[in-house]
C-alpha cells in the first residue's frame, strides 16, 4: 500500500473536530466523532499492513508489534511522565491517586475499561480527568492485540479473509445496537461494540492491499473500480463524505445515544473518503495540502497533549476556563506536539534500526505504569509537600467525609454494590420495614440517599423510613434506564414499586440529582396512590459546584468567607427547578399546599440560592462545615440543616 497524504489530512480533520469539541463545546458539539474517524483510519492502515506483509508471505509478529511500539510509546510516555510530574506539584492527594490509577491505566492499555468502572454518581467529572481522552487509545491497542492474531489464522487456513472481516464487522455492530439500549456507558467504551469502526477500515484494506479473488472480493473490487475510475464519481464519493463527516461534527450533540447508528454517520464518511483515493480532487487538493498534512503528521502527539492541558487548567481555576485560556491550551498543545513529533516520535521510528529500542519502551511505559499504581496504592502519595498544606487538609477532609457515609445514607439500601458498580441481588431487609404507626417511603437516586439523614432526623417517635433509593438510578414507572449498566436501575424500581404496594406509606418522598422535567409525575404519583400512598412529595434539585465545593473554596475562597459560594455554580439546576416549580407549584410553607392535585413540588435552590450565589456552609458551625462535600451531595449536617430548613414544613406541618 502506497503512502496515502490525504489520510493524514483526514487524520486532520479528526483530530481538530475532537479539539474543537473538547475546547470548545458550545460551538464543536458533535467533534467528539473524530474519534470514530480515526477508528476507520487506524484500522484502514493496520489492516493493510498486515494484509500486504501476508500477501508476500513476509509478517512477523514482533516486527508488527516492534513497529507499534516505536509508533505509539513514545509521545505517550512522555504525556504520562508530564502529566505524573504536573500532578505531583499541582494537585491534592485524592485527585492524585486518581491520576495514579489513570496513568497505571493508560500505560496498560486499559483506559477504556478504567473509565466505564468509573461511571457511577460519585465520580469526579470528565473534564477533571487529565488522560479521560485514552480511552480511544484503549480500544485501538486492543484490536492491535486480537485482530492481527484472527487475521494471521484465517490466512494460514485458507478461508476467506473478506468473509472472516465481514462478519466481525456484522458482529461486532450488533453489539453495538443491542447495547445501545441497555447500557449507554459500556457500549461506548466496549471494544467489541467498537471493533465494527476499525473493521470498516479493515475491509477497505482487505480490497487494496490483496489479490484475493473469491466471489464477493471481485465484485467489491469492480464497485470500487466503477467509482474510482470516473473522476466525476470519485470527487462525489469523497465530497459526499467529508460533508457527512462536517454535518455530524457541527449537528449532532451528546444527548445522542452514541455511537449506536449515529456512529454510522462519521464512519460511513471516513469510508468514503477513503474510498476515494487520492485522486479525488478534495483529497488531492485540500485534504493533501501541506499545513493539513503536516497538522495529520502530529496528530497523536496532539491528541494526547491537547486533553491534559486543558483538564489540569479547569482543575487549577476551579470553573470552566475562559475561551482565552482554553485558546492558549491548544496553541500550547499544537507546539508540544510538534517538538514531541520532531525531537522524539521521528527519530525513533524513522532512525536507526536497533533492537533495543523497543524493549528500552517497553520498559520506559513499565516503569510509567508503576509509579501511576503506586501513586494508586499508597492514597496519593500524602508525605508530599502539596498535601501538608491547610487546604489540603481541607479537601481531605471532606473526603473523608464522603468515605464514612455507609451507615447514615443507608447504602444497604442501594442495589449498586458501592465502590464496585456491580448489581446487588437484593437489599437489606432493614430498608423496607413498617413502622409502628407510620411510614415513609424514600425513593431515588445517591442524591435521595444523601437526604435520608435529615430525613430520619425529622421521623416522629411512631414512624420509620423505608429507603430504595440507587446510585445513578431516577423513580421511574419504566422498565429500564438506559443510562446505566447491569439493570440494577430495572431491578432497583420495580422493587421499590412492589414494597410501595406492600407497605401503603403515608408519605413517599422522591429525590434524584437532576432531569426531573424528564419524568411525567402526575402519572407517577397516580399510579403509587392507586396503591395506597397518601401523599406525593418531590424534592427539587440541590445546587451544585463543578469540580466540587471543596475545590472551589480552596481555590477561590480561601482566607474568605465561603459561606455563600457562587463560583463553579451550575446554573442548569436553577433553570431545572424554574421549570418544575412553573409545571408543578412549590410548597415551603406549613399551611395551603400547593400540590397541584397529585404532586408536592419542594424546591430547594429558592431557600439557598439568590441570583449571584448559594448557601455552601451549615449555619450556625465554627468552623464553617460544607453543606456538599462534592459536587453536591450533601453532608450529613448539610443534610440536617436543609432538612430542617425547608423539608420540615411540608412533612410536618410546622
Amino acid at each position: 500500500m502506497k503512502y496515502r497524504p490525504d489520510v493524514d489530512g483526514l487524520r486532520a480533520i479528526a483530530v481538530i473536530a475532537v479539539i474543537g469539541y473538547h475546547a470548545f463545546p458550545e460551538w464543536v458539539r458533535g467533534g467528539f466523532v473524530g474519534v470514530d474517524v480515526f477508528f476507520v483510519i487506524s484500522g484502514y492502515l493496520i489492516s493493510g499492513i498486515i494484509f500486504a506483509a501476508l500477501e508476500r508471505g513476509r509478517f512477523s509478529f514482533a516486527e508488527f508489534y516492534g513497529r507499534r511500539i516505536k509508533r505509539i510509546f513514545p509521545a505517550l510516555v512522555l504525556v504520562l511522565a508530564a502529566c505524573y510530574a504536573a500532578g505531583w506539584f499541582l494537585l491534592f492527594a485524592d485527585r492524585f491517586m486518581q491520576l495514579g490509577k489513570h496513568i497505571a491505566g493508560g500505560a496498560g492499555f486499559v483506559s477504556n475499561y478504567v473509565f466505564w468502572n468509573e461511571s457511577g454518581y460519585f465520580d469526579a467529572a470528565a473534564d477533571t480527568k487529565p488522560l479521560q481522552h485514552l480511552w480511544s487509545l484503549g480500544i485501538e491497542e486492543q484490536f492491535y492485540l486480537t485482530w492481527p492474531l484472527l487475521v494471521y489464522l484465517t490466512w494460514k487456513s485458507r478461508l476467506d479473509l473478506l468473509a472472516v472481516t465481514g462478519l466481525a464487522l456484522v458482529l461486532s455492530m450488533y453489539f453495538n445496537l443491542e447495547g445501545i439500549r441497555r447500557d449507554l456507558v459500556g457500549t461506548f467504551y466496549s471494544p467489541f461494540t467498537r471493533f465494527w469502526e476499525l473493521m470498516s477500515g479493515g475491509v477497505l484494506a482487505y480490497l487494496a492491499a490483496t489479490h484475493g479473488d473469491s466471489g464477493p472480493a471481485r465484485r467489491a473490487r469492480m464497485w470500487i473500480e466503477r467509482v474510482t475510475g470516473n473522476a466525476g464519481r470519485r470527487d462525489a464519493c469523497s465530497a459526499l463524505g467529508l460533508i457527512v463527516i462536517l454535518a455530524t461534527v457541527l449537528l449532532l450533540d451528546r444527548s445522542r445515544h452514541f455511537p449506536g447508528l449515529w456512529a454510522a454517520l462519521p464512519v460511513g464518511g471516513a469510508f468514503l473518503v477513503i474510498l476515494a483515493g487520492p485522486d479525488a480532487a478534495l483529497n488531492q487538493r485540500l485534504l493533501s495540502a501541506r499545513l493539513i498534512v503536516g497538522i495529520g503528521l502530529i496528530s497523536y502527539p496532539l491528541y494526547l497533549w491537547h486533553w491534559p492541558l486543558l483538564s489540569f487548567a479547569r482543575l487549577l481555576i476551579g470553573e470552566s476556563p475562559s475561551v482565552l485560556i482554553r485558546t492558549a491550551a491548544v496553541l500550547v498543545s499544537v507546539a508540544l506536539a510538534w517538538m514531541t513529533y520532531r525531537g522524539l516520535e521521528s527519530p525513533i521510528r524513522f532512525g536507526p534500526r536497533r533492537v533495543w529500542v523497543a524493549p528500552a519502551l517497553c520498559l520506559a511505559m513499565a516503569l510509567v505504569g508503576a509509579a501511576g499504581y503506586l501513586a494508586f496504592q499508597r492514597d496519593g502519595l500524602l508525605a508530599r509537600p502539596i498535601n501538608r498544606t491547610d487546604k489540603a487538609f481541607f479537601v481531605q477532609y471532606y473526603n473523608g467525609i464522603r468515605k464514612g457515609l455507609d451507615s447514615p445514607y443507608r447504602l444497604e439500601c442501594d442495589f449498586m454494590e458501592p465502590g464496585l458498580d456491580s448489581v446487588r441481588d437484593h437489599i437489606a431487609a432493614s430498608c423496607t420495614e413498617r413502622g409502628a404507626a407510620h411510614t415513609w417511603f424514600l425513593w431515588g437516586d445517591s442524591y435521595a440517599q444523601a437526604l435520608s439523614v435529615g430525613i430520619t432526623a425529622l421521623l416522629p417517635g411512631d414512624t420509620k423510613l423505608a429507603q430504595v433509593a440507587t446510585s445513578h438510578c431516577r423513580p421511574s414507572l419504566s422498565p429500564i434506564d438506559l443510562d446505566v449498566p447491569g439493570g440494577r436501575c430495572e431491578k432497583a424500581n420495580a422493587f421499590a414499586l412492589a414494597k410501595i404496594a406492600e407497605l401503603k406509606p403515608d408519605v413517599l418522598i422522591l429525590a434524584q440529582l437532576g432531569a426531573h422535567e424528564a419524568t411525567d409525575w402526575h402519572a407517577l404519583s397516580a399510579h403509587v396512590r392507586s396503591l395506597g400512598v397518601d401523599r406525593v412529595v418531590l424534592v427539587g434539585p440541590v445546587p451544585m459546584w463543578l469540580p466540587s465545593l471543596p475545590e472551589v473554596v480552596t481555590s477561590q475562597y480561601w482566607g474568605k468567607p465561603y459561606d455563600r459560594v457562587g463560583y463553579g455554580l451550575v446554573d442548569d439546576r436553577r433553570t431545572e427547578d424554574s421549570q418544575m416549580s412553573a409545571r408543578y407549584g412549590s410548597s415551603g410553607t406549613p399551611k395551603g399546599v400547593p400540590d397541584n392535585g397529585d404532586v408536592t413540588y419542594v424546591p430547594l435552590i429558592p431557600r439557598l440560592c439568590n441570583a449571584d450565589d448559594c448557601q455552601a456552609t451549615v449555619p450556625g458551625n465554627d468552623p464553617p462545615e460544607l453543606i456538599a462535600f462534592d459536587v453536591g451531595h450533601l453532608t450529613p449536617r448539610g443534610s440536617v440543616y436543609i432538612a430542617d430548613l425547608i423539608l420540615r414544613p411540608v412533612l410536618l406541618g410546622r
